[in-house]
């Protein structure tokens, strides 16, 4: 179960990263019900007093045709991106309104990265990574990253959030560059699972 002070906290930080303002317009074409559209999107937009432009179900012509009419910072994934830069139309579009963004769910390969910065405008396109359990945001890419950091890696702790990386099953740290599973605790974690609030015993 996750907090309204869980989900608000993290979307304005989201925000922050993305440094969305009340002038920001952003299309949202995720669904709502997903942490992803309603966190990442909605929320991070309301926190800031920005304007959202839903679109009710993704289509890669529609999506275009909605930042060319009245969009100037998009929410998209990268699956999406690729619809969109593969639709034989998309040079008919204007994107100039276009400066920021945010992926999740997977590292930006590099070729998509630079298609999103060429061709589309968004110079300022951040990465995120997290999951539902963690409002959902654990790390993010900051507009003004390098773009090696932002196909590199998905960000560093948003602020208030710790992170490490462990032996996994225990709370022993792990050398730097070795893999182990990820702990992180602050505000985000979520509460519990619903009728099932006892927490999970570290052997």
């Amino acid at each position: 179960m996750l907090s309204h002070t869980n989900i608000v906290c993290n979307a304005s930080q989201i925000a922050d990263c993305m440094k969305l303002t009340q002038k920001d317009r952003m299309c949202i074409p995720v669904p709502f019900f997903h942490c992803f559209g309603s966190v990442l999107g909605v929320l991070a937009c309301l926190t800031k007093g920005g304007t959202i432009i839903p679109i009710e179900s993704f289509h890669p012509e529609r999506v275009l045709q909605t930042v060319e009419k009245e969009v100037h910072r998009p929410s998209w994934r990268p699956d999406n991106v690729h619809a969109e830069l593969d639709h034989p139309n998309f040079h008919q579009y204007d994107l100039s309104t276009l400066r920021t963004g945010i992926m999740a769910g997977s590292l930006c390969p590099s070729h998509v990265m630079k298609a999103v910065i060429e061709q589309m405008g968004m110079k300022e396109l951040t990465i995120a990574y997290g999951q539902t359990e963690s409002s959902p945001v654990i790390t993010q890419t900051r507009t003004d990253d390098s773009f090696e950091r932002r196909v590199q890696t998905v960000g560093r702790a948003l602020p208030h959030i710790e992170v490490k990386i462990t032996v996994p099953g225990t709370p022993e740290e792990v050398p730097r560059g070795e893999q182990g599973e990820l702990c992180t605790r602050g505000y985000h974690v979520m509460k519990g699972y619903y009728k099932k609030m006892k927490k999970p015993q570290m052997k």
